[in-house]
């Protein structure tokens, strides 16, 4: 979907353009110069190409390829120059890329089963395409302007909703449900469905790029500035849990972004000086969603409903300093600073998925009012002291600190039917200083055979506030060795051991977000931040057997290791649930391994084929069904579940390219990949007696995907300036996970007043899509 303005724009844009052209012809009369022939370089290709096939919206989800039918394809390059013996230095180019229009409507095969549902996702004109002219003065000026559009196809899902702008309205079907404590009634699925409450709506963004680019030459100067505009317009895939119900929605997308760029540098063979400003905006059409609920929980007249909050607007401003210095023998040093302000300033929306949000939600408040100031900056210095030897030593900081209104934000008491909104939370910043500083030292050993051995090491340290991990300090030390042991041989071998530590505090960075006293958020480790060991290990090797034989080995392997420490705190009143080792991730690692092999039995045929094998594991501990209340099954260590995910994939394929004559070549392409992940929300608590449901709950099964890819070109040489291009493609993706199944908003037991979730109902992901497509390039 595109906003009317940024087609507007894009049309202003390629009609400006077709007069830059034939103003290039005679870009000489235009000034004052008398007219010359330019030295061109053209080139033009136009096609059409046929899709078939099951569900085309997620085989093309990133190329914007996303309909069955016939399309129209384009692309062109158009250059010129003054001749080399004229004495001018006039030159343009004007190109376009991936110019596509679609004629088909009909997406995937979808839930609805004849692809008749809601789409967001722009389906007909450039779909993932560019536009691009730029002309000038070589050594002296040049500018130019470029358009962009990148669409993305998202995932279909069921829908009470329908969007218009900010406002949502139930789905026709849709009934306003109403109990109390006492009355809460389940409503089934098959309900929900015959009333045609739940209507299929396909998610997904177009993105509309429209920038300009200038520069000028000055002796040792160089002035530069660039301008972008970008609209962003669609919907993604959210949900929300409110206090009564639940749902998923396609959340409307309405951003604008705005870039300038405005810079200045000097170059000398010894000084490399550059200064430059950015200023950014973004603007979020929405501030929130108002979404209605299906099901509202006391006996009130009226449909009452939730915000859903959206991304606040907010600018930047950017200064930033960067400089080198080639003045003393055989080093160089480079300075990079840069300051920043980081502005919000959007008004408070209110509280997400608050259904009777009162008057007094922000506490008067009317804004965030935030404002971050950043400063970064990076010292180095490389330089090869003695023969044989490199050395480089480097300092760089990363600063943030942040000013708001922490205000007060008043929600609902641990009681469903307390609607006084008496329990106040808060917003609390993060400020941070994160520093880094290292040296690393190689010396080739054996300068013959270039066998170069390298060290290094690195020291970081975070200071955060209102963090799980106030401070913590890494040190990384690598070595690395590469060598040219002949003619047919080479290769890399390094290794990399980091230590991370810390003092993880488990409740201190929620003490201001809950009521002294109240059941607060379950304390956990955040693995980004908890104390860890690294270990890391890469191999590359090739080898040339024979001038038309080549393979090549890569070999990658690390795993990390996740420290937790023992606890028993007691914060502003709030007691940890439970004693022994934190939760969250123990171990993870990954394993990526393939050989490569490139063949040319004969000149005119070169063959490719490639493996690999890569393999991701994460071991997860956690409290399960630990909480406040229910600490006699959360003891120490034996009242944690345990997960354990393992993914591996083997994709392999093969290439080849054959030149039959010299006026036709064919190509070909094929890739599998497959593979399985485990998927599983615990397997169990580890209790010697084993009576609830939680601690009996094993694994979901593995979900297996394959995919096969497979392209075929022949391209034939028509005339010296003319060649026919003929491809066909057929991509093929299937996925054994199930279809998920939309689910009502229900009462999940009568009289308790618990209310259940509603699923998006998706579609199944697979596809399979075949593609022919015919054109010529000609040269001129």
């Amino acid at each position: 979907m595109v906003n009317r303005n940024t087609l507007k724009a894009i049309v202003v844009a390629t009609t400006c353009l077709t007069p830059f052209y034939a103003f290039a012809q005679s870009m000489g009369s235009a000034v004052g110069e008398a007219p010359y022939n330019y030295t061109n370089g053209n080139e033009i290709e136009f096609g059409v190409m046929g899709v078939v096939g099951k569900n085309p919206d997620q085989a093309g989800r990133y190329n914007g390829l996303t309909t069955n039918g016939i399309n129209a394809i384009g692309q062109f390059d158009f250059s010129g120059s003054s001749p080399w013996d004229s004495g001018r230095t006039w030159y343009y180019n004007f190109t376009g890329e991936n110019l596509v229009f679609q004629t088909g409507t009909g997406l995937g095969s979808g839930i609805s089963g004849d692809g008749s549902y809601i789409s967001n996702t722009s389906n007909n004109l450039v779909n993932s395409g560019a536009l691009n002219f730029a002309f000038g003065k070589q050594g002296t000026w040049e500018a130019g302007v470029y358009y962009d559009a990148i669409s993305y196809t998202g995932n279909v899902i069921d829908s009470l909703y329908t969007l218009h702008g900010n406002q949502a309205t139930l789905n026709p079907g849709v009934h306003l449900w109403g109990g109390g404590v006492g009355g809460t009634t389940a409503y089934t699925i098959s309900q929900l469905q015959g009333t045609n409450a739940m209507q299929p709506v396909q998610v997904g963004t177009r993105r509309d790029i429209l920038g300009g680019n200038f520069k000028y030459l000055y002796g040792d100067w160089t002035f530069s500035g660039a301008l972008r505009h970008e609209h962003k317009e669609g919907s993604m895939e959210e949900s929300f849990d409110g206090p009564y119900a639940g749902t998923a929605f396609a959340l409307p997308i309405d951003y604008t972004t705005d870039r300038y760029d405005l810079a200045a540098a000097y170059n000398t063979r010894l000084n490399q000086t550059l200064l430059q400003y950015t200023f950014s905006n973004f603007h979020d059409a929405n501030t929130f969603i108002n979404l209605p609920y299906p099901l509202y929980y006391t006996t009130g007249v009226g449909l009452r409903s939730a915000a859903y909050s959206t991304p606040p607007s907010n600018s930047a401003h950017y200064l930033t300093l960067e400089e080198a210095i080639n003045a003393l023998p055989n080093t160089r040093i480079n300075l990079n600073l840069r300051a920043g302000l980081e502005i919000q300033g959007d008004n408070f929306p209110p509280q997400t998925a608050d259904p009777a949000p009162p008057t007094n939600y922000n506490n008067g408040a009317s804004t965030l009012n935030a404002m971050a100031k950043v400063f970064q900056g990076k010292l180095s210095a490389d330089s090869h002291p003695i023969a044989n030897t490199d050395a480089r030593v480097f300092y760089g900081f990363d600063g943030r600190q942040v000013s708001l209104n922490q205000y007060q934000v008043f929600g609902p008491g641990t009681s469903p039917t307390d609607n006084t909104f008496a329990t106040a939370n808060y917003v609390v910043p993060q400020n941070w200083l994160k520093q880094n500083t290292g040296a690393e030292v190689g010396y080739r050993i054996i300068p013959q055979y270039d066998t170069k051995l390298t060290l290094g090491y690195r020291f970081d340290m975070v200071n955060r506030s209102n963090a799980q991990v106030g401070k913590s300090t890494t040190h990384t030390g690598t070595v690395a060795l590469s060598s040219r042991l002949g003619p047919q041989v080479n290769g890399s071998l390094s290794y990399e051991h980091g230590e991370r530590s810390g003092v993880l505090n488990y409740l201190t960075p929620w003490a201001n977000l809950i009521n002294n006293g109240a059941a607060g958020p379950d304390p956990s480790g955040a693995y980004y931040q908890a104390p860890m060991t690294s270990d890391a290990f890469k191999l590359r090797a090739d080898y040339t057997p024979m001038q038309n034989l080549f393979g090549g080995l890569f070999l990658q392997f690390k795993n990390e290791n996740y420290k937790y420490p023992p606890f028993n705190t007691t914060i502003q009143g709030e007691v940890a649930p439970y004693t022994g080792t934190g939760q969250g991730v123990q171990q993870d690692y990954n394993l990526t391994v393939g050989p490569d092999v490139n063949y040319r039995p004969r000149d005119d045929v070169n063959l490719h084929f490639f493996y690999t094998y890569e393999r991701i594991f994460f071991n997860t501990t956690g409290n399960g069904a630990c909480s406040i209340v229910n600490t006699g099954n959360c003891l120490g260590t034996a009242g944690y579940f345990q997960n354990k995910y393992t993914s591996a994939v083997h994709t392999g394929g093969m290439s080849g390219d054959w030149k039959v004559t010299d006026k036709l070549k064919l190509g070909a392409e094929y890739t599998v990949a497959y593979g399985s992940v485990m998927f599983g929300e615990y397997n169990g608590v580890f209790v010697s007696s084993p009576t609830l449901s939680y601690q009996n709950v094993s694994n979901y099964p593995d979900i297996n995907s394959l995919m096969n890819s497979l392209k075929l070109t022949a391209t034939y040489a028509v005339a010296p300036t003319m060649d026919f291009l003929l491809q066909g493609t057929w991509t093929y993706f299937h996925n054994n996970d199930w279809n998920d199944t939309a689910n009502a908003v229900e009462g999940t037991t009568t009289g308790s007043g618990t209310i259940g979730i509603l699923t998006p109902g998706y579609g199944s992901p697979n596809y399979s899509i075949a593609t022919i497509m015919t054109g010529v390039k000609y040269k001129f």
